[in-house]
Order: structure tokens, then sequence, then C-alpha cells
């Protein structure tokens, strides 16, 4: 098990004890030590900073105990935020019925890579948007980047 997975389950444990959801965790390096970025959300509604603050010490005593990961590196727990990345197959199912914007490895619409719409369905395989040019199918292989687009109610 690679140092990503470890932080990953790690993650998941603290959050799943807190009924609360991992959303994503990411690593990433730079010049002398590496981030590792872990987004934690509520199941409802939204997540308070005390919250992601004992989620953050509680998953640092944890990596400092299990010490996954070599060299140094900064530990950083968030929020996904109001526009959050979507990248993997339960993210898109999550976010049924909300605004997003997909840019696609090929040009699929209009002789475009981005697709503006609202998330209809989200299978193992696929998601489904309702677009301005109808309703249109796009494979998880098949999406560069995607991210929900927050609107505010007017």
């Amino acid at each position: 098990m690679g140092g990503l997975d470890e932080v990953r389950d790690l993650a998941e444990a603290v959050v799943r004890r807190r009924s609360l959801r991992l959303w994503d965790v990411e690593m990433a390096s730079g010049s002398g030590s590496g981030v590792v970025r872990v987004m934690v959300d509520a199941t409802e509604g939204g997540i308070d900073l005390d919250t992601v603050t004992e989620v953050a010490e509680e998953i640092s005593r944890g990596l400092d105990l299990r010490d996954p990961i070599a060299g140094r590196y900064t530990l950083e727990v968030s929020s996904p935020g109001l526009e959050r990345s979507l990248r993997r197959p339960e993210h898109f199912a999550s976010s049924v019925g909300k605004k997003v914007t997909v840019k696609t490895k090929q040009r699929l619409v209009a002789g475009s890579h981005r697709i503006d719409g609202v998330v209809k369905e989200a299978t193992g395989e696929t998601v489904k948007l309702d677009a301005e040019a109808g309703q249109i199918e796009v494979s998880y292989g098949e999406i560069k980047s995607a991210r929900t687009i927050f609107e505010w109610n007017r």
C-alpha cells in the first residue's frame, strides 16, 4: 500500500467516526517538501471550522504514528468548497441536480471541450448532463476536469 492509500485509509476512518464524508485526498510534491490535502465534508449542510480543525489534528496524530510518507510534507485539511472538483464517480453521484462545468479530452459539443450543464445521472461508468445542446452522456475516462458551479440565489 502506497503513502496516498494509507493517508486515504486513515482519513476515511477519522471522518467515518465523526459521521462526515471524505471528499478527496491529494498529494503534491514541491521543492524540498510535499503537500497532503485532505478534503472533508458533512453529509448534510456544511462543515464548520472547529470540526475541520479537530479532524486535522486527529489525522496529523495518525500520520505521525504511522509515518506513511517519506520526507517532509505539510498537511492541509479543508472543506472541498462551494465550487468543488469532481474527480470520481461518487463525486458526480453526490452532485446530481447541481450545475457543473466539464472539460473533456475530445471536442464533444459544437467543437468545444467544455460542457456546462446540470448533472442528471451518474453511474459507475458515465455521467449524464442536461446541457444547452440537450442531454449529453460522457464517460469518466473522457473527462479532463470537472467542478460544480456555485450560483447565488437571487
